[in-house]
């Protein structure tokens, strides 16, 4: 099965520690949807690849049903302000997570899990061009408890140039492992990501996992 993009939003507690900075949209921008380029970008670095492990010569192939990839709730974009009471005419700019993509393949006795998000950096009225650094987490999670077991903090640089007022910007992890239990991948785990301002911790993998 070819990789599947998952844009949904999750009405659930904060449970990752994600402290999303001002989580609600404002009222300056509504996030634009990807111009078809992002989930592409996103598919590409991924590589194209399919959820499926190899099988021995004239058996068939064995299919991985990768978990969802969610967006928590409150973390899906956040803003900085010049002054206060924030107010859309003091906004100097904004991170919004605009699509999602995961890849899920065998590793011995590990589902290793690659996770691409996409997003943008839109410049308000009191922004200026220059360098950004985006904090995404993300995070796999026991579907049955809703705990982390693999919690990772990444950083995406971009650069908004002089005579711009956004960029895009990708982030594509390394395989996070985690204990494989079934095909049913889905059953098992949920991923969940977000702009992440606070200062968590990397989480390590949990009891059976490679770190």
């Amino acid at each position: 099965m070819p990789i599947r993009m998952a844009k949904s939003i999750l009405a659930a507690p904060v449970v990752l520690g994600l402290a999303g900075c001002g989580g609600h949209l404002g009222t300056f921008f509504d996030t634009p949807e990807p111009q078809g380029g992002n989930s592409q970008v996103l598919a590409m670095l991924l590589g194209f690849k399919r959820n499926d492990a190899p099988a021995a010569p004239g058996t068939q192939v064995r299919h991985i049903f990768c978990p969802e990839v969610l967006i928590l709730e409150g973390t899906a974009a956040s803003q900085a302000y010049a002054g206060t009471p924030p107010s859309s005419a003091n906004l100097r700019y904004q991170y919004a997570l605009t699509d999602t993509a995961r890849e899920c393949s065998l590793d011995g006795d590990q589902l290793a899990i690659k996770i691409g998000v996409a997003g943008r950096v839109l410049l308000g009225p009191k922004g200026s061009p220059g360098g950004f650094s985006v904090p995404v987490r993300m995070a796999v999670l026991h579907e049955r408890d809703n705990q982390p077991i693999v919690s990772k903090l990444y950083r995406a640089t971009v650069t908004v140039a002089a005579s711009e007022t956004q960029a895009d910007f990708t982030i594509v992890s390394e395989p996070l492992r985690v204990p494989f239990v079934q095909d049913h991948a889905e059953d098992e785990y949920t991923i969940k990501v977000g702009i992440d301002e606070g200062a968590g911790t990397d989480k390590p993998a949990g009891k059976g996992a490679k770190p």
